[in-house]
This record gives C-alpha cells, structure tokens and sequence, in this order.
C-alpha cells in the first residue's frame, strides 16, 4: 500500500507534480545507483521517498553513522511497507563523511565507485551556534571527501550537492543564483563553512558534473505541517505558546526585511525533478519564495494562527541581542541569540533560474499565507517534538 499523509495523499501523488515534468529527465541518470548523505534527516527522508518514485530500478546506499541505524532501519521498514517496489533496494552503510574513505573500509569504497552514478550530498552541521572546528570537519573536509568520491566514481552522471541560500552571510539586497564569492563576511560558523564547501564544489565542478541547491529557511509540509524540527520560526510559535495569554507579543526590531521560509514538500519537490533533470549540470538553484513576507508580518501571521492577541510594540534587535546574551534569558525565552539576526537583515534570494527549470511542471512555492495555519496546528499537537541531531541533517 503507498504511504499517505494525513491527506489521504500518496506518496506516488506527492511526486506527480514531479512527474509532470519527466521527458525532460536524464535516463541516464533515472537509471543510476544513488549514494545519499544526510540519511536519515529532515530533508534526506524526504528527498529518498521522491527519488525511489522517480528511479525505480536504482539501488540507494544510503551513508549514515553506525547510531542512526536503529531510526534508519525502522524508517526504511516502513518506507518498504508502503511502497513495495522499494523492498530490496537499499543498503546502509555505515560511516563518517569526515574520513578519507566516508568511513568504509577501502575495498567497499572501490566497489561503490565501479557502481554509484549518482551522488546527493545532504549531510552537515545545521546549528548557528556550533563551533568553528567542528564546523568546518563536516561541513569543509566531508564534503571534500565526498567530492573525492565522486571523482574516483567510473561512470558519475551527477553531483546534487545541497548548500544555503546563506552562503551569502552579510551581504545585503538582492542576491543572484550565479553569485557566491563577493568578499562577505558571514554570521556564524555554519554559514562560513557552507560558503567554503561550495567554493571547493564550484571550483571541481569543471570535473564533476554538479547541480547545487540553495534552500531558504525550511519549514514544515505545506500540507500537514509536518516536521522534524522545531527551529527558525518555530522558536517563535514555542516563546507564544508559553506565554498566557494576557502577555502581549511584540516585533523584534522594525520587521521591514524579509524571512525567506519555504516548504519541505517544495524544497523536496524542486531536488527531486532537478536533481534529475537533463543539462542543468553547472547550475545554481536557490530554492526561495518568490513573494517572501516581512519579518513584522510573519509575526502577525503566527499570532492570527495561534489566536493570540496582535503586537503591541517594537523592541530594538540589539536589546533583545544583549537580554539572550544571558544563558538564562535565553534558556527562558527558547530563542536562539543566534537566530534574532535573521529576523532584521536585508538580504533578497532571485530565484529566476529555479523558475525557469521548474516551469514545465507544477512545482511552486506556495506563499506562506496559505500553510502558516497547517504548520500551527501541527505544532500544537505535537508541542514536544524532539529535535534532529544537529550534527549531520
């Protein structure tokens, strides 16, 4: 029986706005063995239940550490349940993107190179507030070796390597798909390390045939609101819902700029169909709303969908900046430091090329307007959802 969401929507549904666009899929590629990091993750078991509807005679090796696979096996079992044609179709392999071999011993890496033509690199640190080295070992030296893999791959059709919109740290205005080096400085370690992965991917991208895919800020499914993760705007919906209801809610700074927020089901829609797709080999995708709503109104937003009483006021962002200084504060208000900067920093993602690529099909990202209520409702029926490991989503 084929999985289906709280929707009555199938998996093979899900994919359907993928397959309108499938004569302009590479059968080479459609044909290929995959080897995906990241597994499992937010965005990596999304991504797997699209591709195994996409490829299926390809085997998928799915690289994970050894104390996921309790959580990856179950994840697959089920994943098998649902869709019948994926049983037998896939390997766990055990291993550490930041080991020369991904952590395998040397013979089983050479097998997978004379086999694996696809590559989908989805593993890193996502947390604003991790340190520089630990950073940089996964981010920088396992996508290196990732990029290794590929190159001793005998027959490699493609590289989908997964980045950020924020490779582009403080720069401000509009940024542009092409545009990555422009002399910025970045906000945090993530960010850094994510700006140096993907200069050591465009730089070997002359010898490796590579697509690259830069998400916004993810959220839940446009659909059921589900999710992994409670981060980005969520730390928001979980300050609301401590607060009684008598406390008024106020804007963090002036709430002019914009938060680029996005989907997971579009996100994974787009790498799905592009990570496939036919001569786009050498292209940036940002993966961004095209309409994104100011900060102030997403605010608005989440407190019409929680039913709580519109803001009154606007506390500076550098205020708030010193209070969650504080471990306490912070520990009180559950918001990050971290993440108050995004909230207040002029940055613009042009996403015209992913537009252009997605055209022929029926992939869109919906404005946030019309899930806001979805992701709500999901978050108060699931208020103490566990967080991901960081360490390599």
């Amino acid at each position: 029986m084929a999985k289906s969401n709280a929707d009555g929507e199938t998996t093979a549904a899900i994919v359907q706005k993928v397959r309108d666009g499938i004569e302009e899929l590479d059968d080479k590629i459609v044909g290929s063995d995959v080897l995906l990091t990241g597994f499992p993750g937010f965005l990596g078991e999304h991504v797997l239940e699209r591709l195994i509807e996409l490829q299926p005679e390809s085997t998928f090796y799915l690289l994970i550490q050894s104390q996921m696979r309790g959580l990856a096996e179950r994840y697959l079992d089920k994943l098998e349940r649902e869709n019948p044609h994926f049983e037998g179709r896939w390997e766990l392999l055990e291993g550490d993107i930041t080991d020369r071999f991904l952590g395998l011993d040397e013979e089983r890496y050479h097998e997978l190179t004379a086999t694996v033509g696809v590559v989908w690199h989805l593993a890193a640190i996502y947390d604003l507030a991790v340190p520089e080295q630990i950073a940089y070992r996964v981010n920088v030296t396992g996508t290196i070796h990732v990029l290794d893999f590929c190159e001793a791959c005998e027959s490699l059709q493609r590289f989908n390597y997964i980045s950020t919109c924020y490779v582009s740290g403080e720069r401000e205005g509009k940024i542009y798909e092409d545009e990555l080096d422009e002399g910025q400085g970045h906000k945090n370690h993530y960010e850094s390390t994510k700006f140096w992965a993907e200069v050591e991917v465009q730089r070997r991208s002359k010898e490796i045939p590579t697509a690259i895919f830069r998400p916004g800020i993810v959220v839940g499914d446009s659909r059921t609101g589900e999710t992994f993760k409670y981060d980005g705007p969520y730390y928001l919906m979980k300050l609301l819902r401590r607060l009684p209801d008598w406390m008024p809610m106020v804007n963090i700074g002036k709430g002019e700029t914009v938060v680029n927020l996005v989907p997971i089901d579009f996100v994974a829609d787009a790498m799905a169909f592009l990570g496939n797709k036919e001569g786009v080999e050498g292209q940036i995708f940002q993966l961004a709303d095209p309409n994104p709503m100011r900060a102030r109104d997403v605010v608005a937003l989440t407190l019409d969908s929680m039913n709580k009483a519109p803001a009154l006021a606007t506390v500076p962002s550098s205020l708030l900046d010193v209070a969650l200084s504080r471990q306490k504060v912070e520990e009180l208000v559950g918001v990050p430091r971290e993440s108050i900067v995004y909230f207040n920093h002029d940055a613009r993602y042009d996403s015209s090329n992913t537009q252009r690529e997605l055209k022929e099909t029926a992939i869109r990202c919906p404005h946030l307007s019309t899930y806001m209520q979805t992701l709500v409702d999901y978050f108060l029926r699931n208020p103490e959802k566990e967080f991901l490991d960081k360490r390599r989503i």
